[in-house]
């Protein structure tokens, strides 16, 4: 490897390194998403099917028949 020098002739030239990203950008509003297309009826069957999924298994058991 040749030393540093200040009276080189030829500068040297710089090796852009350009990486490819993997981030796929997506303005909102652009697309349409599955949550976009429910209705409020549909949105609001998904909140309580999620929220008794966190509940704990014993608050879902019910002892007494109808």
């Amino acid at each position: 490897m040749a030393e540093y020098s200040a009276s080189r002739r030829t500068p040297r030239a710089h090796k852009r390194v350009v990486m490819k990203g993997n981030e796929r950008f997506d303005a909102d509003g652009v697309k349409l998403e599955p949550s976009d297309m429910q209705t409020d009826q549909q949105r609001e069957a998904d909140d309580d099917r999620r929220i008794l999924g966190e509940l704990p298994p014993h608050w879902a058991v019910f002892s007494e028949k109808r």
